[in-house]
């Protein structure tokens, strides 16, 4: 199984390509191909759903400038309104449907996969707040006690690491493993090989 988590648009070159090519692997793979929703397919849904001032700023300042012109191809894209950018966007209803399937985490076995994070302060995780699942971070610095192994993303490595490595982080009890090699801000993709156990089998970059 291949699991994507999440982040697959804005700031990026060509955010359109990017979600086409996940497609076409869930096309051909189906079941096989996971992919969770990060905070940046949660902006841009929101902004979507309710194109105001507050959702458009958010996800403009935030890289959906890039995505808006890629999925539009309309050179005076930003001169209209948040209503009308959202309305021209929609147009790309494949692609946006397949955004709004992505799922806010996924259970393989006792690995835990999530792109932001979970409530550590809640007895049972999987009653998180679903924004959570997309923005949390520093839940890291908390007990693991979801009895599970949590792979994620969304905070790069780079605010982690003393030395500001873009290597994955793996925590002293292997029991959160952070693959966010901020690639977007110059550093590198991160992926691993992990069984249902947990355990770690290569670590790869690129």
């Amino acid at each position: 199984m291949l699991f994507i988590l999440g982040d697959l648009i804005d700031r990026g070159e060509d955010s359109l390509a990017v979600v086409r090519e996940v497609m076409k692997l869930k096309k051909l793979y189906g079941k096989q191909i996971v992919v969770l929703k990060g905070n940046h397919e949660d902006m841009l849904l929101t902004f979507l759903d309710n194109p105001t001032y507050e959702t458009g700023n958010h996800f403009f300042m935030n890289g959906g400038n890039t995505t808006a012109m890629d999925f539009t191809s309309d050179e005076h894209l930003m001169f209209r309104s948040y209503q009308e950018r959202a309305e021209l966007m929609k147009e790309r209803t494949d692609e946006i449907d397949f955004i709004r399937s992505f799922k806010d985490y996924y259970e393989f076995g006792d690995v835990l996969f999530v792109h932001g994070g979970i409530d550590p302060y809640i007895e049972n995780w999987r009653n998180t707040q679903p924004h959570k699942f997309y923005w949390s971070r520093g839940w890291w610095n908390y007990s693991n006690r979801t009895g599970k192994t949590i792979v994620y993303g969304h905070t790069p490595t780079q605010t982690v690491y003393e030395d500001k490595s873009n290597e994955i982080w793996i925590d002293s009890k292997n029991k959160y493993i952070n693959i966010d090699g901020g690639a977007v801000f110059g550093g590198q993709l991160n992926a691993i090989v992990i069984d249902k156990s947990g355990e770690i089998l290569s670590l790869n970059t690129a």
